[in-house]
């Protein structure tokens, strides 16, 4: 075994077991700069680590590792833990991989509102045309920042602007509606 492989495994097994937040951030920073595919699994268990620096920087590594990662984060949306759910949208939408744009549509239906605007922000990071129609029933949503951020996404994918003009005669948010003459290009 090479010393590169022993200091992953020692990552690994300071992000899971390490008393100290500080130690579980670094070691998800340095295992998102091995590349490694092996680091994915360990990196989405932190997800949910408790430590929100944790959460942030196992989701960042994620992203780091780029398209390898994005098979093992499609479960994690549907994690028990909200935050997650919310971390696994931001990783999935940082690497920009079509492939998780049918489980981020499912994400819009989350029971928590902290998901859904982050599945809908990274739909349109990755700015699929697929996701459109799913995107545009989140203009209903009852959360403001979700709809907020299915305005910019529908923007970011584009031809959607009959739904967009709809959504913004009602539109009841000044931050929403902002959001949606934005992605009409009216900003």
């Amino acid at each position: 075994m090479n010393q590169e492989k022993i200091g992953e495994e020692a990552l690994t097994l300071a992000l899971g077991g390490a008393d100290d937040a500080r130690i579980r951030r670094m070691s998800s920073l340095l295992l998102g700069r091995t590349g490694d595919a092996a680091a994915a699994l360990p990196l989405v268990a932190a997800l949910g680590d408790p430590d929100k620096g944790v959460r942030e920087e196992a989701a960042a590594a994620l992203a780091a590792l780029g398209p390898v990662a994005v098979v093992p984060l499609i479960p994690a949306l549907r994690d028990p833990a909200w935050r997650t759910r919310y971390r696994a949208a931001e990783a999935l939408g940082r690497i920009g991989d079509r492939r998780a744009v049918g489980a981020l549509v499912r994400a819009l239906s989350d029971e928590k509102d902290h998901v859904r605007y982050m599945s809908a922000k990274a739909l349109g990071l990755i700015a699929d045309p697929a996701a459109g129609d799913a995107l545009v029933r989140v203009l209903g949503d009852p959360n403001p920042p979700a709809r907020k951020a299915a305005a910019w996404a529908l923007g970011e994918i584009g031809e959607y602007e009959a739904a967009l003009r709809a959504a913004l005669d009602g539109e009841p948010s000044g931050a929403v509606r902002r959001a949606i003459r934005d992605a009409l290009g009216q900003g």
